[in-house]
């Protein structure tokens, strides 16, 4: 995948083990997220996705689970023909303020294939043995 930096301190996004699956990103400048605010914050660099396949970028599991640091869109979404900076929005579950220093790893990507489909207005659907059972209706 093509990457552009953008900003003086990019750091190439890495791998924490050759099993990962996801690419872990460098802040490129410090900041912070207010206390029970957002942050809009770019991430130094710009990509060419592959055709057919989308980035998902996600909080690291570490940052969330214990300072519980999130996307404020759930999960930021760089389709295959955007071309701009990466950014993205952050805030906390708690509320809390939380900061960090440039070149810490916040955030992470995956990229994932994209299948398109041909969208069909139907009358009816086919049937399944779960049919319209909503949350919960599989079992625990």
């Amino acid at each position: 995948m093509r990457i552009k930096p953008l900003h003086f301190n990019f750091n190439k996004p890495t791998k924490g083990t050759e099993g990962a699956g996801a690419y872990d990103l460098y802040m490129p400048v410090s900041g912070s997220i207010p206390e029970n605010g957002i942050c809009k914050v770019g991430l130094g660099f710009a990509a060419e996705v592959p055709v057919d396949h989308v980035a998902l970028i996600l909080p690291r599991s570490g940052i969330g689970a214990k300072y519980g640091v999130e996307l404020n869109n759930s999960c930021g979404v760089i389709d295959s023909d955007y071309r701009g900076e990466w950014i993205a929005t952050l805030r906390t579950k708690n509320g809390k303020e939380f900061t960090w220093n440039a070149g810490e790893r916040l955030l992470q990507f995956v990229i994932v294939p994209v299948i398109s489909v041909d969208l069909e207005i139907v009358d009816e659907l086919s049937s399944t043995e779960r049919g319209t059972g909503g949350f919960g209706s599989s079992g625990k």
